[in-house]
């Protein structure tokens, strides 16, 4: 009866010891996925600023476009596989900023949607393109030419 019981207790701990693991691998891997949601694709590729400070580059660059992402929406994420290569292939580095708007409260409805880009000329709003139409990297360079972003 004694070796029974020994044998008991040790199962039941091992059954502990597991599912302890298990749980912390479970909130470690979700820990993992949502910084990497809070983390654009496009950081490498174009300077970041906060949404509060858009005005102000504006006011210093009055002709400039601004690249709105949300680094948790697949549609963000598609298009950021694309307009990667063209953002190279241009060197638009310096000609375009991006916002991620994931997990910020935005009233500013120009602001609230992504992916999307938005053009500004002498300090106002031009144009917008909702880049979720823009499927390939043939439309996204279209779209620019016809803005004289880029040129041949």
């Amino acid at each position: 009866m004694k070796e029974k019981t020994k044998k008991l207790i040790l199962l039941v701990a091992i059954c502990f010891a597991t599912l302890a693991v298990l749980f912390i691998a479970i909130k470690l891997n979700e820990n993992r996925k949502n910084d990497a949601l809070s983390i654009s694709g496009i950081k490498g590729y174009l300077t970041e600023i906060k949404y509060d400070e858009i005005s102000t580059h504006v006011i210093e660059q009055p002709n400039t476009i601004v690249y709105v992402s949300n680094s948790s929406d697949d549609n963000s994420i598609e298009f950021e596989k694309i307009f990667k290569t063209v953002i190279k292939k241009y060197n638009l580095e310096n000609e375009i900023i991006y916002i991620n708007i994931n997990d910020v409260v935005i009233v500013d409805p120009i602001y609230q949607y992504a992916p999307q880009l938005v053009f500004y000329e002498g300090g106002e709003i031009s144009d917008i393109i909702d880049c979720k139409t823009l499927k390939n990297t043939d439309k996204i360079i279209k779209e620019l030419k016809e803005r004289s972003v880029i040129s041949d």
